[in-house]
């Protein structure tokens, strides 16, 4: 961390006594969910954050983000024994400069950096509009639920053609976040190659590349210099075909990560209960909207999304969405959006799960109206989640009330 500070000083140097500039987006969160069924005993939670970009100059600036979360306000209290957690999510400087045809883009990083799922790469590089899945957003952070995260500490440089709307990328970090490997102390070298274009009728954001735990023992647990038994592959895409003023457009996101490669294994099954897919055709009539999302999000993504990742619709790990919204309606000269998500979910399966005799067993029925309201130059997000399964048994958290407010500066 300290190192990358000091590499981030020492870029910034040069340009400390020039014109700065800060944009952003702040946001806030609660979230009301009823502990018992059929009793006034909610849960009270709060979730904040904040994240922005400082230009020192047209050459350099330092991207942040943060966010905190609360634990459950209503039972603990405000100011007393309230637990939250606060997290640093990005940390980065940036030095840009255009020459030769292209612009050149170099950053340092600590934290997350431009994941697939934020489409933060191609919009920063190419400047298009966010078109990623409403399944997917998330009142807490500029990401949303993350398909593959880009995370740790290292270094990217990107180049971005001037004529054609394309960017080219390599991104070189060390973090410690294999669960494969079954050993917390060794890190693991990731390089990855990174592809953006913006197209009339097709965007890409895509990223591929290898992990390499490094290991200082043998399997005789011998010291050694330096150990590489697994490479471990990983990728990751975001892809629109067709715009979001075409009648019908076709969204695509996938990922996969901790896929070994071992030159003594020829077993190498591709699991695909592990792999976040979402495949989504798109429907515009007039200003409605009808979008249609079949999921599978690993387990392990699930029971581990944070405050800025988490996504207040994906329970459960394989299921389908339909969305139905009408948006950039007018009204007391606000604008505003509504609709309704019609969900039917599997609890703990997956795509290759369908045909087990239990998986009927596992189903989940939700619908979810939500509302986006501008206000005070941001947007005002509410989002009800009614569980008909956990209703019709009496059960804690049929209803999940989250009230969510974002605004740009």
């Amino acid at each position: 961390m300290k190192k990358i500070l000091r590499a981030i000083i020492f870029l910034l140097a040069p340009s400390l006594f020039a014109g700065t500039f800060f944009s952003g987006e702040t946001g806030l969160a609660s979230s009301f969910v009823n502990k018992k069924s059929f009793a006034l005993d909610p849960a009270l939670v709060f979730s904040g954050f904040l994240g922005g970009q400082l230009a020192i100059s047209k050459s350099f600036s330092v991207q942040g983000e943060f966010s905190i979360q609360t634990g459950d306000l209503y039972e603990n209290g405000v100011t007393k024994e309230a637990d939250a957690i606060f997290r640093l999510n990005e940390l980065s400087g940036t030095f840009t400069q255009s020459f030769m045809g292209a612009t050149h883009t170099l950053t340092l990083f600590k934290g997350c950096n431009e994941s697939i799922g934020s489409q933060k790469f191609i919009i920063r590089r190419l400047g298009v509009e966010k078109y990623s899945s409403l399944l997917t957003e998330s009142y807490l952070g500029q990401n949303g639920l993350s398909a593959y995260e880009v995370f740790g500490t290292g270094g990217s440089y990107s180049l971005t053609l001037r004529n054609l709307p394309a960017s080219f990328g390599l991104v070189v970090s060390k973090n410690y976040e294999n669960e494969e490997k079954n050993d917390d102390d060794a890190a693991q070298l990731n390089a990855d190659l990174r592809f953006a274009m913006a197209g009339k009728f097709l965007t890409i954001d895509m990223l591929a590349g290898l992990g390499a735990p490094l290991y200082t023992k043998n399997s005789s647990n011998e010291d050694v210099v330096l150990l590489i038994d697994t490479l471990y592959l990983h990728s990751g895409a975001d892809i629109l075909i067709g715009n979001k003023y075409s009648t019908s457009s076709l969204f695509l996101q996938f990922a996969f990560d901790y896929f070994p490669v071992r030159k003594s294994d020829n077993s190498r099954d591709f699991d695909l209960n592990e792999t976040h897919f979402i495949f989504e055709p798109r429907f515009k009539f007039g200003d409605a909207r009808l979008n249609i999302s079949i999921y599978n999000i690993p387990s392990k993504k699930i029971a581990s999304a944070e405050s800025v990742g988490k996504s207040f619709l994906i329970e459960d790990t394989f299921g389908l969405d339909m969305q139905m919204y009408a948006e950039t309606m007018y009204k007391k000269h606000r604008n505003y959006t509504a609709g309704l998500h019609c969900m039917v979910g599997f609890e703990g399966k997956h795509f290759k799960d369908f045909g087990d005799s239990d998986f009927m067993d596992k189903m989940n029925v939700k619908f979810c109206p939500f509302t986006e309201i501008e206000a005070d130059g941001g947007k005002v997000n509410v989002l009800l989640t009614a569980n008909m399964n956990k209703f019709a048994d009496s059960k804690p958290g049929a209803f999940k009330l989250h009230i969510g407010y974002k605004k740009e500066f």
